[in-house]
């Protein structure tokens, strides 16, 4: 079971000031892994930003080292561009371990039916950047925040051109193994 994954007993939500981007306020989720049904199809508030912020394993929790940080850039992500026109590509999918990414592959219906693999993060772990835009699914809870107040959703990781190459050329030998594959 992922570590962020949303359950159905976690569904509570309180705004808070953020100790990770002073100045702003941040959504934050009631925490009772285990409690309810899994909702694969939505990731835990709170343990997403926490995963993204403190480069948490997606699946366990435990941090990941820059040895053994590892993502799925097919299945996850998207190339950015910025204001100088130089691409950069973002992730709001905390990282994983080696182990885990294959723990992932074999049990992720989603990653299953890709056919990816993991590529390792190396030394870039990105820029962390804040969302205040609403993310789906939370249209509901973000019509009750305070107006006028920039309430942090959730968070990304926008890399350097080094591994935003890497996630291209990956994306582009899957394309290729894709169409092969379709014959």
């Amino acid at each position: 079971m992922p570590w962020s994954v949303a359950w159905s007993g976690e569904q509570a939500f309180r705004v808070q000031p953020s100790t990770d981007f002073p100045g702003l306020l941040e959504l934050d989720q009631r925490q009772a892994p285990g409690e309810g049904e899994p909702n694969f199809a939505a990731v835990h508030v709170t343990r997403q930003r926490r995963g993204m912020i403190d480069l948490k394993c997606h699946i366990c929790g435990a941090p990941t080292s820059v040895e053994d940080r590892w993502v799925f850039p097919v299945a996850s992500g998207g190339f950015v561009t910025m204001t100088d026109g130089s691409v950069g590509w973002g992730c709001n999918v905390p990282p994983v371990h080696g182990a885990c990414a294959e723990v992932a592959r074999r049990e992720c219906p989603h990653l299953s039916h890709l056919v990816e693999a993991p590529l390792q993060c190396g030394p870039d772990e990105g820029r962390l950047i804040h969302r205040t835009d609403v993310t789906p699914g939370l249209e509901a809870i973000a019509a009750q925040m305070p107006p006028g107040q920039a309430v942090v959703f959730s968070c990304y990781r926008l890399y350097g051109p080094e591994f935003t190459a890497r996630v291209e050329q990956a994306r582009a030998e899957w394309e290729r193994a894709a169409r092969s594959r379709r014959g």
